[in-house]
């Protein structure tokens, strides 16, 4: 879902001010998904994006609905419905993730039955669908204490059409300027492009903004401008480890400050209010407000001086002084906000390493190795194994590059083989250092690489690898005993249905007694893949 990032909004998420409330309140949310688009292109993940922020803010003691695919008139009907569920003193939090257009500096979320529109025709569109601001309005108009409005909408433009003839526009949205009391995040900056997805093998089902934002309101303690300004790191880290450029804009009207998830100051823990998937308006009910005065939300327990002092680097973005103070927290202290620390520490230092190829690949790894395996919590994030990924595949290419003989070149490869081989494993690092070998060093070498692969969860997806068959079809060219010979028979096994065109064919190629013909016997009979004689020739004994 290439997402136009609208994300308009936080509006003050719960959850608590920093001194007791002065009103009661309840806490309703509607969340919209938009997938399934009559006109413009069609959407994948905004309804997951929906269905993942529902059951973040369910743990938030929200009551919460889901409306799938709304059009203009279902939305509408849904808006209504949301408006008179909230009453004064309430928090109430709106969702959209799906398209969303910018015209004359006003921003537009578009339901899925928003037809074509053409250069000229933007009054069309300003018609079809519904302005981000009116929405803040409409919840402010009914009482509501504080406004949460996040909407996560697509950043390209969806209007666009061969020839010129659609809707003008490079996508993206504009700023906007938030009244009192109501905070607004964007999922990029203005006239930014957000990103759906890091790659088209990228397995999160959710958009790069999404997932963030729901990682950071699962942490305790944190104020919503904190909250904001993670994600805006944890974004942009992401998206820079492809090259693009994303930073989610906050704007902030607030009066105090608001701790989001105070879960873990709580006493006792109710059941979370259920979400219910809706379609229709009626589904939206106005709920009692449930008991909180018995577990106040409170800030989080002061840090001790030494994390204090890494909070106020990590605040200002020195992250390498950061990661060089680390170690000044005592042991027993380092719980999860150290860990965090840590983890931002690592992916601040790391990111421009990543998106610029400078310095030697000693230089490149050290810097990799600063931080882990010195830090062992790294192990569990996603965005520094990317990094890591990153930065060390490119500093092992320039090593192969430079090394100008045998030995230097085993170095390059043995170092590489305990590269991937730290814990945990990944068989996608696995799979891109097999490519890098074949590219770098030898095809035959590449298969071992490869097949480690098989050492890591999922695996088999190294046998989508576009390298792979030319290195299995060098490693079955070695002799039966070395490394790359076993390690291809065992790839050509694993991976046979996506092997086995390239494997037979050259075994026709093939003299009747080179190493390749005899160690594609036992995978050619297995799968009952040889010829007569082939057959025949692998069944004779061996000379």
């Amino acid at each position: 879902m290439k997402k136009f990032g609208l994300a308009l909004g936080l509006a003050a998420l719960v959850l608590g001010w920093m001194s007791p409330p002065a009103l009661a309140q309840k806490r309703v949310a509607l969340l919209v998904g938009n997938n399934a688009y009559q006109n413009v292109p069609v959407l994948k993940t905004a309804i997951n994006d929906a269905h993942a922020l529902a059951d973040a803010l369910a743990k938030l003691n929200f009551s919460v609905i889901i409306a799938e695919n709304q059009s203009r008139r279902a939305m509408s009907e849904q808006l209504l419905a949301f408006d008179k569920a909230i009453e004064p003193g309430d928090v109430a939090l709106f969702f959209f993730a799906g398209h969303g257009f910018e015209i004359h500096g006003e921003n537009f979320l578009v339901p899925t039955d928003t037809p074509v529109v053409g250069d000229g025709q933007e009054e069309l569109l300003r018609d079809a669908a519904y302005p981000a601001a009116r929405i803040v309005e409409r919840l402010q108009a009914r009482g509501a204490r504080t406004t949460i409005l996040v909407l996560d909408a697509c950043r390209d433009n969806p209007f666009d059409r061969p020839g010129g003839r659609g809707l003008k526009g490079a996508g993206g949205l504009a700023p906007m300027t938030p009244a009192e009391g109501v905070f607004i995040l964007f999922s990029a900056g203005a006239k930014q492009l957000a990103l759906d997805r890091l790659s088209g093998r990228d397995p999160d089902p959710n958009s790069v903004f999404s997932r963030n934002l729901i990682h950071e309101l699962q942490e305790p303690g944190l104020t919503l401008v904190q909250i904001a300004k993670r994600t805006q790191i944890d974004v942009k880290q992401m998206a820079a480890t492809v090259g693009r450029d994303q930073t989610p804009a906050y704007y902030d009207q607030i009066i105090g400050e608001i701790v989001l998830n105070g879960l873990a100051n709580r006493t006792a823990t109710a059941a979370p209010p259920p979400v219910q998937a809706a379609a229709l308006p009626s589904a939206i009910a106005k709920r009692p407000l449930e008991p909180t005065t018995s577990a106040p939300i409170t800030s989080a327990p002061a840090p001790s001086e030494a994390l204090a002092q890494l909070e106020a680097l990590a605040a200002a973005e020195n992250w390498h002084e950061l990661g060089q103070h680390l170690t000044e927290v005592k042991p027993t202290e380092r719980h999860d906000r150290w860990n965090a620390l840590v983890e931002q520490a690592a992916l601040g230092e790391l990111t421009p390493l990543a998106a610029v190829s400078s310095g030697s690949p000693d230089e490149r790894l050290a810097a990799i190795e600063r931080y882990y395996p010195a830090y062992p919590s790294l192990r569990g994030s996603q965005k520094f194994a990317a990094l890591r990924s990153t930065i060390g595949l490119d500093a092992f290419g320039r090593c192969f590059d430079d090394a100008n003989q045998g030995p230097a070149l085993q170095k390059c490869r043995d170092r590489l083989d305990r590269f991937v081989h730290t814990p945990p494993m990944s068989a996608k690092l696995a799979s891109d250092a097999g490519t890098l070998v074949v590219h770098k060093l030898n095809h035959g070498n590449a298969a071992p690489f490869f097949a480690m692969a098989f050492e890591a969860p999922h695996g088999e997806i190294v046998c989508t690898a576009p390298e792979l068959a030319t290195a299995v079809i060098a490693g079955l060219d070695w002799p039966g005993d070395a490394l790359e010979a076993k390690s291809a028979l065992m790839l050509a096994d694993r991976c046979w249905a996506s092997l086995q065109t390239e494997i037979v064919a050259e075994v026709a190629r093939e003299t009747q007694d080179s190493y390749y013909a005899q160690n594609s016997c036992p995978i050619l009979m297995k799968h009952n893949a040889a010829t007569a004689l082939r057959a025949a020739h692998c069944r004779a004994p061996a000379r």
